[in-house]
């Protein structure tokens, strides 16, 4: 799929925050930095990721007061990672298997980057297809959990037959695929 290595097409001047900053300078940065996220570390060890989604779901949305809170309060603590030397085509399954916009990259522990879809895009074009189409390990067979698009059911074992993502129940019966 693609040569490029994450390292190749990562940002590496990452801005950060520490755990104990405050909720509402963190918004400010994202404002003025105009990014859509911020890694939150220590000692630059990798602890956490805060989205604007996350200021959404932990803070406006149940109504709390952000005032006293902090990175820690609202921050996603499993994040998951990929190391600067992993081919770039991983890095887009990667994100596209977990529904993510953007991946911290790791080296040993130690942050050293982060690669976003933005710049999986300006960095190889050709993955564009793989990105809209789902793509998925020519090595292994395409299958995913979520709803299907037919009867609309969650399913743990959802296939892409014509291009829909379908349960097993509807792959045997509708006439539809």
């Amino acid at each position: 799929m693609s040569e490029i290595m994450v390292k190749d097409a990562m940002t590496k001047d990452v801005v950060y925050v520490n755990p104990n900053e405050k909720v509402i300078e963190i918004a400010k940065k994202m404002r003025e930095k105009d990014i859509g996220s911020m890694v939150v570390c220590k000692n630059k060890k990798l602890v956490g990721l805060i989205t604007s989604e996350d200021l959404i779901k932990r803070i406006i949305i149940p109504n709390k007061d952000p005032k006293n809170m902090t990175a820690s309060d609202v921050m996603t603590k499993k994040i998951i990672t990929i190391t600067p030397e992993e081919n770039l085509s991983d890095a887009v399954i990667t994100m596209l298997d977990n529904n993510i916009k953007r991946l911290p990259v790791v080296d040993e522990d130690k942050l050293v980057g982060i690669l976003t879809d933005g710049d999986i895009l300006r960095m190889a074009p050709n993955l564009i297809d793989s990105w809209i189409k789902g793509g998925s390990r020519e090595s292994e067979p395409e299958v995913i959990g979520d709803v299907c698009e037919i009867c609309g059911n969650y399913s743990d074992n959802l296939t892409k037959v014509n291009g829909l993502w379908v349960c097993e129940e509807c792959r045997d019966s509708s006439p539809k695929i």
